[in-house]
């Protein structure tokens, strides 16, 4: 016996349907990604066509916040710059989600340099004399300098006045709170190096 006429005419506009979501799936990942790139694009003049978040990015302050070319932001990651401020990014870095930059005097990051998740990367620190609560203390600041190339592992924490070199990695969840020399691996907390990156052999 065959199906009714509104049965088959149903079935039939459900796999129209059905192709369709999955055709236009793509795309509907895709848009929220351009919205939150126009909308980063809009809060920061420096931000090309090439700049790519992937969800939303909080921009806090009125610093100066400058970003080289193909520059990739995860979901969540929060850019703070306060007084003097200046955060700046040159070409090819990834930063993952829910990463924090934040900075009264300068943070700068070289060229194809990656950001783990859930990292802090901080300039100053809240005064710590006597006699007035620390909440209360003007900030005390020094510039982060990470150099070209340095993988930052997930949940790691940058402090104050630290320059980490060419080339280096820091493992995951380590506190840098001295310079990292080029080209070595450094972990722990505080971090420390562990040895240098070797070369490849043919």
């Amino acid at each position: 016996m065959e199906p009714p006429v509104k049965e088959t005419l149903r079935n039939l506009f459900l796999g129209v349907l059905s192709r369709l979501i999955r055709l236009m799936a793509p795309v509907g990942r895709l848009l929220p990604r351009h919205i939150y790139t126009a909308r980063f694009m809009a809060r920061i003049p420096s931000a090309d066509a090439t700049t790519q978040c992937d969800g939303p990015v909080r921009i806090i302050g009125s610093g100066c916040i400058t970003l080289g070319k193909r520059c990739r932001i995860g979901r969540e990651c929060e850019f703070t710059t306060e007084e003097q401020g200046e955060i700046i990014l040159e070409d090819n870095i990834r930063i993952n989600r829910g990463t924090t930059l934040t900075s009264y005097a300068q943070v700068r990051i070289g060229t194809f340099a990656i950001i783990g998740e859930f990292t802090s990367i901080r300039d100053a620190n809240h005064g710590t004399e006597m006699g007035t609560p620390m909440r209360l203390q003007p900030h005390t600041a020094a510039p982060i300098i990470i150099g070209r190339d340095v993988w930052i592992g997930r949940g790691c924490c940058i402090l104050p006045g630290v320059t980490i070199g060419d080339g280096a990695i820091i493992g995951a969840n380590s506190v840098v709170t001295k310079d990292i020399p080029s080209h070595t691996l450094a972990a722990g907390a505080p971090a420390t190096v562990l040895r240098e990156r070797q070369k490849r052999h043919p």
